[in-house]
Order: C-alpha cells, then structure tokens, then sequence
C-alpha cells in the first residue's frame, strides 16, 4: 500500500529520473491494460463523433448539392433559430414528448409497483408479464400500436365503438389534437415496467416495522403513503426520473414508425428532424447542428431535473 501511495504522489518525470519506469508497469500495466479496450471504444464510437458532429456543425455540407463543403461558422444554427420556420415548434414538441412522457410513465408506474409489491395472487407472473413491453424492441412495438390505432380497422376504435364511445372512426395518428396523446400512451406503456421494477425494489427494502409503528400510531394508508414510503422513494424516483428523460428523448424509432414525425411537423422531435435533414434530404452540416442544439437541450434538461429535484439526495 505505501508504494502505492508513493507512485500516486510521485510526478510522472520524477518515475521516469528515478528509473521506476518497469517497477510502475509491474504494478499497474495490467490495470491499465484491462482499461485499454475500454478507452478505446469510447475515444472511437463517443468521442470522435461527438466531435466529428460538432465540426461538421460549423460547415455547409450537403451530399446533394454538388458543392464542396464551405465553412460556414454559426450560419446552421442562425438557419435554424431565425429562419427555420418548424424549428421552434420541432422544439416545442421535444419537450412535451420527454416531459410529458415521464410524467405519464410516472403515472403509471406508482400504482402498478404498489400493487405488484402487495401480496397478490400470482404476483411473480404479473411481474414478468408487466416487464414485457419494456423489453420488446421499440420498432415492433410501434408497428403493433399503429395498428392498434388505424382509423378503419383498429383494436381501439372497434372497442370504443363497442362501448358506445364513439360513433364514427378516429384517425388517431392523423389528428393534430389526438395525435399526441395517442403517441405519449405508447410511450409510458413502452416505459413504466422499468420505473415499476425500480420502485419495487426501493419498496422492498423500507422497514415494515416502520409502517407498522405508524398504522399503531393512527396514520392511515394514505398518510403513510405519503410521509414514509414516497419520501424513502425519493432517491429512486430522482434516478429513474433522471434515466426515463434520457431514454424518452431517443424513442425516435416509435415516432418514426407511428407517424414518421407527421401529419406535417406535427409530431417531429429533434431526434426525427435530425434524421429526415442528415439521411433523407442529405444536408449534413445542418442535421449536425441539429444535434449539437440538441444534445445542448439534453444538457440543460438534466441541469434543471437535477436542480429541482436532486436536492437533498443523501
């Protein structure tokens, strides 16, 4: 351990002069190796791209044009925030869609976990049955809901009809007003069963004497819902909140199998106008700065989520 501690103090010059170059590979060259594949994946397949999007942000770069690829400075991103015209409503609709879509999820998963957590009939069975849609691919799961949803031949129009609810078909995924509560319902049912599992397992590990004390005490259900299991939930809520925003904001496979980002603009978030700008009309240097205004919401997005609700974790 003390030579240890000398090496970690030591300047890296001073091992050189001192001659304990192959004493410090002795001890550390295996570590450093298992850690080598490692860097390497991510200086190959994060970084460079992260960087590669952000310079190519900065150029006038369409594959299409036939012209070479010009610097442009901020011209992509003075495109986007004056003159693109979708931008500002694209980015509207990316909030709603994270926002929204882990607060349904949310929503969802508290109750579901509550009642997983009871002791219920068949409780594992309902368990593994609840993590089905979570761990079914994205894409399927879009095709499956578009179906679910077509205004002619649809699951839900024809049990809406059946009891009475509507009278005539619904376009769902072609209504600018029903479009977005349709494509949020796939979202958290493709993302509570993860929320779900979590809060089982904080549930599990509150000490039921606790609750006990408490229900002695008078408090009903409710009040110890609120006053001893949510607040001992809080540091589990705080994460999976945290990797639900994430995880919302790359759906892009389940709006582009639902709507394709349409009718219009309408259901277009970042992730699908970067797409359709960088792969279908080609114009790299703007469906890069698509994604660096992008990854710069995701940036700003978590600040927030941690400012408000990352106080007193510990």
């Amino acid at each position: 351990m003390s030579k240890i501690l000398e090496f970690r103090e030591a300047a890296p010059q001073e091992i050189f002069r001192r001659g304990r170059w192959k004493s410090f590979v002795r001890s550390h060259g295996f570590g450093y190796v298992l850690l080598a594949p490692v860097v390497l994946y991510l200086i190959a397949f994060q970084f460079y791209p992260l960087f590669e999007t952000i310079r190519l942000s900065f150029y006038d770069y369409s594959l299409i044009s036939g012209k070479p690829m010009t610097f442009a400075g901020f011209g992509n991103y003075k495109e986007l925030l004056t003159n693109d015209k979708a931008f500002w409503r694209i980015f509207i609709n990316s909030l709603v869609w994270v926002i929204g879509s882990t607060a349904l999820q949310f929503l969802i998963a508290i109750p579901a976990a509550l009642i997983l957590f009871s002791k219920i009939r068949g409780r594992g069975l309902w368990r593994g049955l609840m993590m089905v849609p979570w761990v079914s691919p994205v894409v399927i799961i879009g095709i499956v809901w578009k179906w679910i949803y077509d205004g002619h031949y649809g699951l839900f129009n024809y049990y809406l009809k059946s009891l009475h609810l509507i009278q005539d078909d619904v376009i769902w995924l072609g209504h600018d007003t029903l479009v977005w509560p349709a494509l949020l319902l796939t979202s958290a049912w493709k993302g509570f069963p993860y929320i779900a599992l979590m809060l089982i397992s904080g549930l599990t590990g509150i000490s039921k004497e606790m609750l006990e004390a408490a229900h002695v005490d008078g408090a009903t259900a409710w009040q110890r819902f609120t006053r001893i299991t949510l607040p001992l939930l809080k540091p589990i809520m705080y994460v999976t909140g945290l990797v639900s925003l994430v995880s919302s904001w790359t759906k892009f496979e389940m709006i582009w199998a639902l709507t394709g980002g349409g009718p219009g603009y309408a259901t277009s978030i970042l992730p699908t106008y970067l797409y359709t700008n960088s792969f279908v009309y080609f114009d790299l240097g703007k469906g890069s700065a698509i994604a660096s205004l992008s990854m710069l919401l995701v940036i700003i997005i978590v600040m927030l989520y941690s400012r408000l609700f990352g106080r007193n974790m510990d």
